[in-house]
C-alpha cells in the first residue's frame, strides 16, 4: 500500500507537470496569434488559436481572439460561439462583452425576422454590461448610442437615451463628446449642427488628427468630395508617414470619379506596404470601411447614419 500510494503521487506530479506545460505552450501560441491577428494575418493566426483552445480550454483570451477572428472573417455564428465562451470563462472583462455585442449585432443582420428581435435585445444587454463593468469604456457607450439610434422603439431604440450616452461621453472626454453629438445631429439630419460639432473639435484640439478624420468623413457622406479631398490632402501633408491618409484619398477618388490619377497614385502607395492594426487591410476594396471603423467606437471616424 505504501508503494501504491507513492506511485499514485508520482503519476499525479507527472500529470500536473504535463498539464502545466500544455497551458504554457498554449499561452505562447495565443500571444503569437494575437500579434498576427493585429497585423491582419488571419490565416496564420487561426491555426495557432485553434491549437491554443484545444490545449488550454480554460483560457478566455484564446477563445476571445478566435471569436474576433471569425467575426473579422464574416462568420458571425462562430464569432458569437467563441466570444460567449470567453465571457463564460471571464465574465468581468468589459472588452469581452463589448465584442460579444458586436458579434450579436453582426449575426442579427443576417438573421430571420423572428430572430432579429432577441439578438437586438442581447446587443443592448451586452453593451450595457460592458459599460457597467467599465464606465469609462467609450466604445461601449458609442455602441449604445448606435443601438439607441438604429433600433426601433419596441426594441429599446431611443434618441433621448442616445443623448444621455453622448453626455456621458462628453463628461469623460470632451473631444469624443463632439463626435458623439455630431453623430446624433447627423442622424437627425441637422447637418449644420453636425458640421459645427466636428469643426469645433478641430478648433479646440488643434494637436489631434482624429477630428480632422471625422470632418473628412462627414464631407464624404454629404457628397462634398472636393472638401473631403482637401481635408485628407492637408492631413497627408501634416503627417506624410500616415499611409492610411493615402487610402482615404484613393477611396474618395473611387467614390466620386474625381482626381482619379491622384487616387490611383495614393492607392498604389498604400498597397506597397503592410497595413497597421488600425488601418484597412490590403483586401479591403476602395469602397470598404477602414478596419478600425466602429461598431461602437473607432479611433478615426463616426459610423455613418443609417
Amino acid at each position: 500500500m505504501f508503494r501504491a500510494g507513492w506511485r499514485r503521487l508520482a503519476w499525479t506530479v507527472v500529470w500536473l507537470g504535463l498539464t502545466g506545460a500544455g497551458a504554457a505552450g498554449a499561452a505562447e501560441k495565443t500571444e503569437e496569434a494575437v500579434r498576427l491577428f493585429e497585423a491582419h494575418r488571419h490565416a496564420e493566426a487561426r491555426p495557432l488559436l485553434e491549437a491554443a483552445v484545444r490545449e488550454d480550454p480554460s483560457d478566455p483570451r484564446a477563445a476571445f481572439y478566435l471569436g474576433r477572428l471569425f467575426l473579422a472573417d464574416g462568420d458571425s455564428d462562430r464569432a458569437v460561439e467563441w466570444i460567449e465562451k470567453a465571457v463564460s470563462l471571464d465574465a468581468g472583462r468589459a472588452e469581452y462583452h463589448l465584442w460579444l455585442a458586436r458579434a450579436c449585432g453582426a449575426k442579427a443582420l443576417a438573421a430571420s425576422v423572428l430572430k432579429k428581435g432577441p439578438l437586438a435585445r442581447r446587443v443592448k444587454r451586452e453593451f450595457e454590461r460592458a459599460s457597467a463593468l467599465d464606465p469609462d469604456n467609450l466604445e461601449a457607450r458609442f455602441g449604445l448610442i448606435e443601438f439607441y439610434l438604429r433600433a426601433p422603439g419596441v426594441l429599446g431604440g431611443s434618441v433621448p437615451k442616445a443623448r444621455e450616452q453622448a453626455a456621458q461621453v462628453g463628461k469623460r472626454d470632451p473631444l469624443q463628446g463632439h463626435r458623439a453629438a455630431g453623430r446624433i445631429a447627423e442622424y437627425e439630419k441637422r447637418f449644420d449642427a453636425a458640421l459645427e460639432e466636428y469643426s469645433a473639435a478641430v478648433r479646440e484640439f488643434p494637436g489631434e488628427t482624429e477630428p480632422i478624420y471625422w470632418l473628412g468623413s462627414f464631407f464624404e457622406r454629404r457628397g462634398d468630395f472636393a472638401s473631403a479631398f482637401d481635408t485628407y490632402e492637408k492631413l497627408l501633408e501634416r503627417e506624410p508617414e500616415e499611409i492610411a491618409d493615402c487610402y482615404r484619398i484613393g477611396k474618395v477618388a473611387a467614390s466620386s470619379g474625381d482626381r482619379l490619377e491622384r487616387g490611383v497614385e495614393c492607392l498604389k502607395r498604400y498597397l506597397s506596404r503592410t497595413p497597421g492594426p488600425d488601418e484597412p487591410s490590403l483586401r479591403a476594396g476602395a469602397g470598404s470601411a477602414p478596419s478600425g471603423a466602429p461598431a461602437g467606437g473607432s479611433a478615426k471616424g463616426p459610423r455613418p447614419p443609417a
